[in-house]
């Protein structure tokens, strides 16, 4: 079934499509044969014949999608080259101490002298002498030896952000994972709409038409409201047809948008229920403080505020390191070439080693820093905690929302079973017009609402399973579980 491309959307659009749908009552489906089930593809080309064939389209299943969108979306490299930068620092903090050395080139214009401090033929006044050039170069700094821990907590805090950033690229995963996946149902959901629709359309359409026909005919057992009663059931199924089709439309830009994919189909079989067998509800918590992104990134931060507040105790001690120096002046206005003895530091290299200690005396800033990293440190613990609390009322409200879809599945399963022999059965006797169009209406009303509401509870259980993987950061479904093929769909009850 092909769509009108729509104007690229917000995700937050397909939600409201997708709340839009919920209190759907009304779906139609046809009459699919022994173990099989109606597709949307099969509908569309059974109501247009005679409309040329487009273009066959790739079929992109979700893993797929979930493949390419991961691969596509901007987020996903953004938190890759954080990886790169968080590296590049701890690189720095191993490497950088060890060069911090300084080189100063310096060029002046200075008055020339000649002669010795004793005496000098120069005039007294250095002014009216020659002047030229003075050129310099000099290269200082300190390779450290021992500080105390300061450099080990550097390199502590950089690890942090590495591991910090590769949780915050697993979180980024995470969440396009299940924003495809949301769309993904979503879009299933709306072509199993569309297609019962389509197909419950058709029917009360001709319904309408034969009623019209026996109105015409001054058929005396024709009642004019059961004529009305058709119509608005038809007007009804249209409505609800263009929320479905709305539904497709903002779904399938969603995954276009996240996925990077265009132009594609998504595989031929109705939708079914992800299989998951549920586990106790504290084994998902105790998963979720594990695996967790974003409760590893405050891990994360927990180790740099801890190497942070090591750094600021051992402000407490002296650096030691060894002091270079070396350079040379270049004047060749003022030499003093009469006395070898006597230096001549405008013209002289320098040269100079030995080992220093380096010490603050800011011991009262030294004492608030350490408090600051000491009190940022038990900030970020708790932060932990309180996220860790807030994660475990998450799981469980998913997992409740989980096992009330699953709930609502098996029910209105057995509603869709129970209501399509009414259906049936009301729609044959009908056509041989043993029943009056208001038991058909019923029976439409009461079958199609029970089918809708089973498709929609599929579509709640499998975006449920999506969010329980996503709260809880744990793999809980196999990749190559998410959906079913189209004979599994097909036979399940």
């Amino acid at each position: 079934m092909r769509y009108n491309r729509a104007v690229r959307r917000p995700l937050a659009a397909l939600l409201a499509a997708s709340t839009l749908l919920s209190g759907a009552a009304i779906a139609l489906a046809q009459d699919p044969p022994a173990g099989a089930a109606p597709t949307a593809a099969t509908t569309a080309a059974a109501a247009d014949d005679d409309a040329p064939s487009p273009a066959r389209r790739r079929v992109r299943n979700l893993a797929a999608l979930l493949s390419q969108a991961e691969r596509h979306w901007p987020g996903v490299s953004a938190a890759q080259h954080k990886i790169a930068a968080a590296e590049a620092r701890l690189q720095e903090a191993w490497v950088s101490p060890f060069f911090q050395l300084s080189a100063t080139g310096s060029f002046a214009m200075t008055p020339g002298a000649s002669g010795t401090p004793i005496f000098s033929p120069d005039s007294q006044l250095p002014l009216d002498n020659p002047w030229g050039p003075s050129l310099g170069i000099r290269v200082e700094g300190a390779i450290p030896l021992y500080t105390f821990g300061k450099l080990g907590a550097a390199r502590d805090a950089a690890r942090a952000g590495i591991h910090a950033a590769e949780e915050e690229r697993e979180r980024t995963r995470a969440q396009v994972r299940l924003d495809v996946r949301r769309a993904y149902f979503a879009l299933g959901l709306a072509l199993d709409a569309q297609q019962m629709m389509n197909e419950g359309r058709s029917k009360i359409d001709r319904a309408v038409r034969r009623l019209d026909e026996r109105i015409a005919a001054d058929d005396p057992e024709v009642n004019t409201m059961d004529r009305w009663r058709l119509a608005a059931t038809l007007a009804e199924i249209e409505g609800r047809a263009s929320e479905a089709e709305r539904l497709g439309n903002v779904s399938r830009e969603a995954l276009e948008v996240i996925s990077g994919e265009e132009d594609f189909d998504v595989p031929d079989c109705p939708m079914g229920p992800v299989e998951l067998p549920l586990r106790p509800l504290g084994w998902y918590q105790q998963a979720a403080r594990l695996h967790r992104p974003e409760l590893g990134m405050l891990r994360a931060g927990i180790g740099a505020r801890d190497a942070a507040a090591d750094a600021a105790h051992a402000q407490y001690f002296p650096d030691l390191a060894l002091a270079l120096t070396a350079g040379y002046t270049w004047t060749p206005g003022i030499t003093n070439q009469s006395n070898p003895f006597i230096p001549d530091p405008a013209n002289a290299p320098s040269l100079g080693a030995g080992i220093v200690a380096r010490w603050s005396l800011d011991l009262y800033g030294a004492n608030r820093r350490v408090a600051r990293a000491d009190e940022e440190l038990l900030e970020v613990r708790d932060r932990l905690d309180e996220a860790s609390a807030g994660v475990d009322i998450e799981i469980a409200n998913v997992f409740e929302e989980l096992r009330d879809a699953r709930r609502r599945e098996q029910a209105w399963g057995r509603g869709d079973r129970e209501t399509r022999a009414w259906f049936v059965a009301a729609a044959q006797a009908y056509q041989v017009g043993t029943v009056e169009p208001r038991d058909l209406v019923d029976a439409v009303r009461a079958y199609f609402g029970a089918r809708f509401a089973h498709v929609q509870s599929i579509h709640d259980v499998n975006v449920a399973t999506a969010k329980l993987e996503r709260v809880t950061g744990t793999d809980v479904v196999p990749a190559d579980r998410w959906e079913r093929a189209c004979g599994e769909a097909a036979a399940s009850p």
